[in-house]
């Protein structure tokens, strides 16, 4: 009998031991050496091709192996090891990327309250009279501060997912569960932020307080626009984000220079991609509106609907993010060792959209 060669895996799994292989030309000639043994010392060869009648035509020759491996399917010719390594490669739903809870998060425009506080709200406060001018004054105006509040429900966003108890050492289940439910929740904040949830309204000191979103607050400032993603609309789009701006400014109680962030749906997005000299290649029509003092940024918004723009002012004075707790993930105590492994994906955070008491806000929405 030849001489035997031992193999043994290299790191925790099947993959690293692939990976070892792979990497050493002597241990894969160890590896068919070994084979080949196995098939002599059982009187069995190796490779053996034979015709339409069943009648040997070559045995063990490089002929045989190649039209052996030919016939084969891709997961027959890999080695288990390398098979393996290939089903890890796991195709993800494709998904677009979420932009309006990370902007407030990023403009710092976010606050933390604990997560006992069921209800979060925020103080305006009234406008005093215009000043007078006198030369001797002797009439003297008796002003006061009056204080409204503004309440709003902080819900706790949640999904959930289950590893059967046998399979509890299996990472690679946690990691994707986990993954998946963080996206799940983070996409309810989102639709939360851009579309409210009236579903969930809290009374408290004699009125109902629902959650509003950017396109569902009664206050919002409104505008109608034409369909930008008409080709021949290009003027069109950048003279009425000029005209909205200038509603804010008039009739809304005015914005910051450089404040406002315009966001865009999904059936306009190859309208802000394009040209805005068709044929020009110069400013695209996003870069032309960015241009535009006012705007500070254009963005898409995976939740606003077709044919929907939103126009936000980014400062403390129009919106902000109470936070009770960001995206986490939490296991459930089990009470017996053969139970499912639960998890839960949860957040405690709301928008809270501020309004004067003129009754404006930083906010416009335009729609077709």
């Amino acid at each position: 009998m030849k001489k035997k060669l031992a193999f043994s895996a290299l790191g925790s799994s099947r993959a690293s031991f692939a990976a070892a292989i792979t990497m050493a030309a002597v241990s894969w000639q160890g590896y068919a050496n070994t084979h080949q043994d196995l098939f002599e010392n059982l009187n069995q060869e190796k490779f053996v091709l034979t015709n339409a009648e069943g009648k040997v035509v070559a045995r063990a020759s490089k002929a045989a192996e190649l039209v052996s491996n030919a016939l084969n399917t891709n997961a027959n010719t890999l080695r288990h090891e390398d098979f393996l390594v290939i089903q890890e490669m796991i195709t993800e739903v494709r998904r677009r990327k979420l932009n309006g809870i990370q902007d407030l998060k990023d403009a710092g425009l976010s606050f933390t309250v604990g997560i006992e506080e069921q209800l979060v709200g925020t103080e305006n406060i009234n406008e005093f009279q215009e000043a007078n001018q006198d030369m001797n004054p002797t009439d003297y105006q008796n002003n006061d501060t009056v204080y409204n509040e503004i309440f709003v429900p902080n819900p706790v966003t949640h999904q959930s997912f289950g590893v059967p108890w046998r399979q509890q050492g299996f990472d690679y289940k946690r990691s994707a569960g986990l993954k998946e439910t963080m996206r799940q929740v983070a996409e309810r904040l989102e639709e939360t932020l851009f579309n409210g949830n009236t579903g969930i309204s809290v009374s408290f000191g004699g009125s109902n307080h629902p959650i509003y979103g950017y396109t569902t607050h009664p206050d919002r400032g409104t505008i109608t626009i034409s369909d930008w993603s008409n080709v021949a609309n290009n003027d069109d789009i950048v003279n009425e984000v000029i005209a909205a701006v200038g509603q804010m400014f008039s009739g809304q109680g005015g914005v910051e220079m450089d404040s406002v962030v315009l966001y865009f749906p999904k059936n306009f997005k190859s309208a802000m991609d394009r040209d805005y000299v068709s044929g020009f290649p110069s400013d695209t029509v996003l870069e032309r509106i960015k241009r535009i003092p006012d705007i500070k940024d254009v963005k898409f918004a995976e939740k606003l609907a077709d044919s929907n723009v939103m126009f936000v002012e980014m400062t403390d004075r129009t919106i902000q993010l109470a936070i009770a707790s960001d995206i986490i993930s939490v296991p459930h105590t089990k009470t017996n060792p053969m139970e499912n492994q639960v998890l839960t994906t949860y957040a405690a955070m709301v928008q809270i959209i501020k309004v004067d008491s003129n009754g404006n806000t930083g906010i416009l929405h335009g729609s077709v």
